[in-house]
């Protein structure tokens, strides 16, 4: 695993900084972002249930994770990949935190809506939880941010408002109407960059957003109160409620950490050190 030389900027968790792969990581996002589901609509466009699930895991997801794996492995080093990404982190204690501080929105959703569980219900929450909420914080969060601000030197800003702009627009199409659209693109880039937030913050553990992702939309699912990311206005409400919450146990535990990582010239600009080595 790479460690922290004592001139390497801490920001960068131990990677060397070259400006020149920018470029490279997201030229591979746009491509992975755009085409990455192509074969599987084309294969299981009309399927369901397990067929459909498995389809979407071997031919929606998979490939864009291997790709992800093996551009990291190209910046850094093969036995790096999984680090550069956030992959390396502790994903039970991510669970239990994403539990804690989700369910006030579980239980504001329990009183508006009724749980709703059927026979399709956990290849639902694959497709529409586990599998979106693991491949897009791999594909954004570990990817796209994680490797503009870790490797190609981006600050926070740039790097997180990059990833959070697509994000918000790769969902525009949920909305029925002008007015529909913009309040999802502003709720999901807002999203964006409070995950990006957390992967840092958390010690650049992939796992804390991805839990928070997955178990936000796992909720969404088995308590349906709309079939797009909006929802009606006291939803939002639930979700800056847990956006508040996680923010606050952040902090406490970054000053327990020491401080927290993003700070000073860290949120627009990481400063390249020759001897930031691996």
């Amino acid at each position: 695993m790479p460690i922290i030389t004592g001139t390497a900027d801490p920001a960068a968790h131990g990677f060397r900084i070259r400006r020149w792969t920018a470029l490279p990581i997201i030229a591979v996002f746009l491509w992975l972002d755009h085409f990455h589901l192509d074969l599987f609509r084309a294969v299981a466009g009309d399927w369901s249930g397990a067929a459909r699930t498995w389809a979407l895991v071997l031919l929606g997801y998979l490939p864009h994770w291997i790709v992800a794996l093996g551009v990291a492995a190209l910046l850094t080093r093969p036995g790096h990949a999984a680090h550069a990404l956030g992959l390396d982190g502790r994903p039970l204690r991510a669970l239990l935190l994403g539990l804690l501080l989700t369910a006030p929105m579980a239980l504001g959703l329990a009183l508006e809506a009724p749980l709703t569980l059927d026979a399709d219900t956990p290849h639902t929450l694959m497709r529409h939880a586990v599998l979106p909420g693991f491949g897009e914080e791999l594909l954004y969060r570990g990817l796209l941010f994680g490797l503009l601000f870790r490797i190609a030197g981006w600050g926070f800003v740039p790097a997180a408002l990059t990833g959070a702009l697509l994000f918000g627009a790769a969902h525009l199409s949920q909305g029925g109407s002008a007015v529909e659209a913009a309040g999802i693109f502003a709720i999901t880039a807002l999203g964006g960059v409070w995950f990006a937030w957390l992967y840092v913050e958390w010690d650049f553990d992939l796992w804390v957003p991805v839990a928070f992702h997955v178990l936000m939309n796992a909720w969404w699912v088995v308590f349906p109160v709309a079939d797009n990311a909006l929802g009606p206005l006291w939803t939002v409400g639930l979700r800056l409620l847990v956006i508040a919450l996680s923010v606050g146990v952040t902090l406490a535990y970054a000053r327990r950490r020491g401080g927290r990582r993003i700070r000073g010239r860290h949120w627009f600009w990481i400063r390249a050190r020759s001897s930031a080595m691996y």
